[in-house]
């Protein structure tokens, strides 16, 4: 378990990097360099946590603010990776795998979403196309039921940016809801939506209260929509089979 949490250390690292880098369109290769000053860190500037403790969250040459994205981020993957570790226990390598690839997604795209308030297609197009593959590999689900979960997903996203004019979502939340679909089937994505509307409605609820948001503020809806998702791979079947079966359908 210790060696999926640095594992996960290390892939929220990564994710900070793609985070950054891919909004400003510049290449995922190369050595890490300071936001304000651009020089080149050390190796030893990059241990995931470690490194900005030590620096006490400034960097080595300038001085300016790292940022507490950096060790937020690395430490929500890792326990989400410790996580999918204990809930996957006992079953196949190839479950653990893909959950493990679908919390990658999770984390990027919810990340990027509250940073950049965007989704990129190069995200949500590719991990689409992962999770679909990862599925069928698998067999645990079939060509239709995939095709249809997408179907749900981004045909109610794209009903809703068609009749808005693109006022209550974002044209990249179609493509998230593809990912959303071939990553759950159909049963398991209509759970996802309805967590992420509930959540999203709650936590929106909350912060009016609190006047911290306004009725025109814009919600980073993929957060609701990526942690969602998370939840539906676990438990998306069983809540189904409860919730409809409550509606007695």
């Amino acid at each position: 378990m210790m060696l999926l949490f640095l594992i996960g250390l290390a892939i929220g690292s990564f994710i900070n990097v793609v985070v950054i880098r891919l909004y400003k369109g510049e290449t995922l290769l190369g050595r890490s360099r300071c936001l304000h000053c651009h020089s080149n860190l050390r190796w030893y500037h990059n241990i995931p946590v470690f490194s900005f403790l030590v620096l006490k969250g400034k960097c080595f040459f300038c001085g300016q603010p790292i940022g507490w994205q950096y060790p937020v981020v690395e430490i929500i993957t890792a326990t989400l990776f410790l996580a999918v570790g204990f809930m996957v226990t006992g079953q196949s390598v190839g479950y653990l795998l893909a959950s493990l690839v679908l919390t990658f997604y999770v984390v990027v795209l919810a990340v990027f979403d509250w940073r950049h308030q965007v989704l990129p297609d190069v995200l949500t197009l590719s991990g689409a196309v992962v999770m679909l593959v990862i599925n069928l590999w698998r067999g645990q689900s079939s060509w239709l039921n995939l095709l249809a979960g997408a179907a749900l997903a981004a045909g109610f996203f794209a009903l809703q940016y068609y009749i808005s004019k693109g006022a209550w979502i974002g044209a990249g939340d179609i493509r998230l809801g593809i990912w959303l679909g071939f990553s759950l089937g159909l049963k398991a994505a209509a759970v996802a939506l309805i967590l992420a509307y509930w959540s999203g409605a709650l936590i929106g609820l909350i912060l009016l209260s609190q006047k911290k948001w306004h009725r025109k503020s814009r919600i980073p809806f993929g957060i609701f929509l990526a942690l969602s998702t998370w939840v539906a791979w676990f438990w998306g079947n069983n809540l189904a089979s409860w919730y409809f079966g409550y509606l007695g359908f």
